[in-house]
């Protein structure tokens, strides 16, 4: 990714996989298009911004979905506002809510849902989208309480994490172009590590067993296959290369 996609990292939308698994909400009207993956985005107040058929969405629908799925990639408020304003981004998000509505509509059709392995994987969908929103919404509380890093403390950020940092958004220096993002990726970076701890000393708290003669004896982790749990952003930081370390002195430890 280049650093002039990283302006709007916020724009790669997972819509599909969001309105795949959306629970009816409400508000539907006789469309055939109304399954329940469908039907709380039918009708709506306000103009009309699509038409598929004889399914309608309407600007209320449309905004607090196209919100919705910005949220979940952890977004802040002030790039909500600005993306869920800017007519480039509707327009993507208008095209994958066009080929999500005929998709699923044909999907149902041929009750492809009804499987088995397809409700499995639902289920399995649903669950990780849960705990990726709640993750979400945990870091973006966590965020607020983490003062802005000093340009020294940002610059120490940068040079720990340039190969993350590199790789992911494309910055390559430290400068004043590149300043507000490495701040901003800084924040995330240190309430992602406050939501592990978090969710560590759940774990800590909990009884938790595991049946190793099912399981087996791991002597070596397994070669990942991709993270079910992983949170939209900050993206790679789950390196720990990427994080401020305690002993870093990167950043004041907060209440939290």
């Amino acid at each position: 990714m280049s650093f002039k996609n990283l302006k709007k990292l916020i724009l790669i939308i997972s819509s599909f996989s969001i309105i795949a698994c959306s629970q009816t909400q409400g508000g539907a009207s006789g469309s055939k298009a109304s399954s329940d993956s469908l039907a709380y985005l039918n009708g709506g107040a306000g103009e009309w911004v699509l038409k598929v058929d004889d399914f309608t969405i309407n600007q209320t629908n449309f905004n607090k979905d196209l919100q919705a799925s910005l949220v979940l990639q952890g977004a802040t408020p002030e790039q909500i506002s600005m993306y869920a304003n800017d007519a480039a981004t509707k327009q993507i998000y208008a095209d994958q809510l066009i080929n999500s509505i005929l998709l699923i509509n044909k999907a149902e059709e041929e009750k492809f849902f009804e499987t088995e392995e397809a409700k499995d994987f639902i289920n399995l969908s649903i669950r990780n989208i849960k705990f990726q929103y709640y993750v979400t919404k945990l870091m973006a509380d966590a965020s607020k309480n983490i003062p802005d890093p000093t340009p020294e403390q940002a610059q120490a950020f940068f040079e720990q994490a340039k190969q993350q940092l590199t790789q992911m958004y494309g910055i390559t220096a430290y400068n004043t172009e590149t300043a507000p993002y490495i701040a901003q990726l800084y924040k995330n970076a240190y309430a992602e590590q406050l939501v592990q701890r978090d969710i560590q000393d759940l774990k800590d708290k909990a009884v938790i067993e595991r049946n190793t003669a099912v399981l087996g004896e791991a002597s070596i982790l397994p070669p990942q296959i991709g993270d079910t749990n992983a949170t939209a952003i900050p993206q790679g930081t789950n390196n720990s290369a990427a994080l401020p370390q305690q002993g870093d002195n990167l950043l004041p430890r907060t209440n939290n």
